[in-house]
């Protein structure tokens, strides 16, 4: 008896530890849990940042391209009001040019002139030698009015093409102005588009440690999942124990109480119920405990009367 007790006392003992253990197991694991929620939690928060900074990376180059396809077409503009300020410019030094000569030409005095020549050469009696001085007289004199017509067109084109020129110059210099301010800005934006490159791969970075973090939790959250269980299977194994040494002290108690019963009781009725046990056994029957009880005890009471006989 005493035997069991300290048994008991000592799987008790075990059984304690063991529930200690498996609490201590228990909030391990909780913080554990919880790191991993604020970690995922963390990883989460930078991962939408990335996505964000991804989006702002996306819609600047296409800012960029945009601005610069808009420069480049710009720039063609300008090459080609440069060209047409260049052809206005010409006429003008034309118009100059022709206005250094000094003798006024007159479109109708100088047709009048060429008509009274032609009109002499038609009538008059000449020799060759006069024939020729005239001759050449209209030539040049049909050169002059050449001349005299084309200062004419230029002088009437004159005050359109200082206008167009104004005009011209002003679209130039307002296209210039918007070429600078296209690459101020293209400037502005690369400025941004690196600093959120730079942001992009260091949330990389970070959050590949955060991974790595997270997994080395888990898996540290999975052995101490598998301690648990183990340890779950220690303390059933250490209660099973323990029920069983009750079941068994509670048996000796009743057997103990049930034998001092039998002691009281007559003999020959004792007697009579090992008979019908006996018969009971023998037929195959099931037997009650009360029935069990009396042919175990007689077999313990001729086993001592054997001992005793020997001696």
């Amino acid at each position: 008896m005493s035997d069991s007790v300290e048994s008991e006392e000592e799987i008790q003992q075990k059984l304690s530890k063991a529930s200690e253990e498996l609490r201590k197991l228990r909030e391990e694991r909780q913080k554990i849990i919880e790191n991993i929620r604020k970690l995922r939690e963390k990883r989460r928060e930078k991962v939408d940042r990335l996505r964000s900074i991804r989006e702002q990376i996306k819609q600047l180059r296409e800012e960029l391209k945009a601005k610069s396809e808009e420069i480049k077409q710009l720039s063609q503009q300008k090459q080609s009001l440069i060209q047409v300020i260049s052809e206005i410019k010409k006429e003008f030094e034309q118009i100059k040019n022709v206005e250094k000569v000094k003798e006024k030409l007159d479109p109708l005095q100088i047709l009048k002139k060429i008509e009274q020549l032609e009109w002499r050469l038609q009538t008059s009696s000449l020799s060759l030698e006069e024939e020729k001085k005239i001759i050449l007289k209209i030539a040049n004199l049909e050169k002059k009015l050449e001349t005299a017509k084309k200062l004419a067109q230029l002088k009437e084109k004159n005050t359109e093409n200082r206008a167009e020129l104004l005009a011209k110059r002003v679209e130039l210099s307002t296209i210039r102005q918007r070429i600078v301010e296209l690459r101020n800005q293209i400037s502005e934006k690369v400025k941004i588009y690196q600093q959120l490159k730079n942001e992009r791969d260091s949330l990389v970075k970070e959050i590949e440690i955060l991974n790595n973090q997270i997994n080395e939790l888990v898996n540290k959250n999975n052995e101490i999942k598998n301690k648990i269980t183990e340890k779950k299977d220690e303390i059933k194994k250490y209660r099973d124990e323990l029920k069983k040494i009750k079941d068994m002290l509670k048996s000796r108690n009743i057997t103990e109480v049930y034998e001092n019963q039998l002691k009281n009781v007559n003999k020959e009725i004792i007697e009579n119920k090992r008979k019908k046990a006996e018969e009971k056994l023998k037929n195959n029957k099931r037997l009650t405990f009360d029935e069990l009880l009396i042919l175990y005890y007689n077999d313990k009471d001729n086993n001592e009367q054997d001992s005793n006989n020997l001696r």
